[in-house]
């Protein structure tokens, strides 16, 4: 069996796991509430699996409130929702409220206009200069306080436009952000990817690039025994540890459970290699211990798969490759880096 078809298999049984979920717990097979127990089995949120885990434990049911929660806590990004409703807000309001603002500058300056123009007429005339001076003098000093007015206006129109900008970056970051481990997740490196793999095929880079797959060996032992708090943490720790093993060019995301992956721009597969060995060794040599009491774990070691992107084949087909080798290198021992066939 591939591993793409071990994949799909593992797939089909989280489906089937969810939906007895959901017929067991008396809750309907909403979208939301079928993405939260599906989430659940194929363990990609270590947070829906802890609180799962302890509603199980407590013996209480598992509602659709409680779901919910989890759906808009941990997959629904609701903070992001809430910044593009409020973001539309605000910038209706600034476009409205600077219309009416310029509006109104604009009659103002044709009042103004008018004032200039019977003055002219009014000093042609013969009339009394002081007057005609005393009355441009007023309009100019209101015309004046009129320009000062929408000047700040405008620079607070401009200061709620950098917020927006700079509220949409922090939203861009943090739906690219693995919340746990805190590198990319899964959605940014696709998205990586597949421009990686565009501008290879179009020749717009012409530099070798690879992909690289990781995954934990023995991490449901090790969540087993020791509970998903310790599981965090090493998977934190391992993240951390395979962010310092690389440039800062490369992409280092949370692909899913225990399994990472990593973009190599610029990399050839005999460098890559030679960054898996040495990343592998490293990670090996490190004792884990728990943050809080200085437990010891002992080690925790990796296996991981390599793959150099050919032209035209596209993000999937390389990740597969990659996968594929992973694999290899699991069924082999683990605690082993193989290179894609």
């Amino acid at each position: 069996m591939t591993t793409t078809d071990h994949h799909v298999s593992k797939h089909w049984d989280y489906a089937k796991a969810t939906l007895d979920a959901l017929r067991d717990h008396g809750l309907r097979p909403t979208p939301e509430l079928y993405h939260v127990w599906f989430v659940y089995y194929a363990e990609e949120n270590p947070e829906i699996l802890r609180v799962i885990d302890a509603v199980k434990a407590s013996g209480e049911a598992i509602g659709e409130e409680t779901l919910l929660q989890l759906y808009y806590r941990y997959i629904f990004d609701r903070q992001a929702a809430d910044f593009l409703q409020r973001g539309m807000e605000d910038f209706s309001d600034v476009v409205e409220n600077s219309d009416a603002s310029l509006t109104s500058t604009r009659e103002e300056l044709r009042v103004y206009g008018d004032v200039l123009g019977k003055a002219e007429e009014s000093l042609l005339a013969g009339e009394k200069v002081a007057e005609v001076i005393r009355n441009v003098a007023l309009h100019t000093g209101r015309m004046q306080t009129t320009v000062e007015s929408l000047h700040e206006q405008l620079g607070d129109y401009l200061n709620k436009i950098a917020n927006l900008q700079r509220e949409l970056h922090e939203t861009r970051e943090r739906s690219y952000t693995d919340g746990l481990t805190r590198v990319s997740n899964r959605m940014h490196f696709e998205e990586t990817l597949a421009s990686c793999c565009v501008e290879f095929d179009t020749g717009s880079i012409d530099e070798p690039f690879c992909v690289m797959m990781v995954d934990l060996d023995q991490f449901k032992v090790v969540n087993d025994k020791y509970g998903h708090r310790i599981g965090d943490e090493i998977l934190v720790l391992i993240a951390s540890m395979i962010k310092a093993n690389t440039k800062g060019r490369d992409l280092v995301a949370r692909y899913g459970g225990d399994e990472f992956a990593i973009l190599l721009p610029q990399t050839p597969l005999k460098d890559a290699m030679l960054l898996a060995d040495d990343m592998s060794k490293r990670i090996a040599a490190r004792e884990v211990r728990a943050k809080s009491s200085g437990t010891s774990f002992g080690h925790m070691t990796v296996s991981v798969g390599v793959a150099e992107y050919v032209k035209g084949e596209g993000a999937a087909k390389v990740v597969d490759r990659a996968d594929n080798a992973l694999y290899r290198a699991k069924k082999n021992g683990r605690n082993r880096n193989f290179a894609a066939e």
